[in-house]
């Protein structure tokens, strides 16, 4: 398995290969790190109401992690 994380300054919902993975972040604001088997990958982040994230989705390589440093497919929500 392989691990990767959402970083926005916003809460939203992690999309992997289009299934939703939940939230990117616990309540108290923590990023939560998602997993997913090792290769190429399409992530997007749903951010909350209007807000736009950007990019809209990101396409990665997702290799090489574990649980303690998780892979960064950061965005942002304008």
């Amino acid at each position: 398995m392989e691990f990767f994380v959402c970083p926005c300054p916003e809460t939203g919902t992690v999309i992997l290969d289009g299934v939703d993975q939940g939230p990117n972040k616990d309540d108290a604001g923590v990023l939560q790190a998602k997993q997913c088997n090792p290769g190429r990958h399409t992530v997007a982040l749903r951010c909350p109401a209007g807000k736009t994230c950007v990019p809209l989705k990101r396409t990665v390589v997702i290799k090489d992690t574990d649980p303690v440093a998780p892979q960064e497919v950061a965005f942002q929500c304008v």
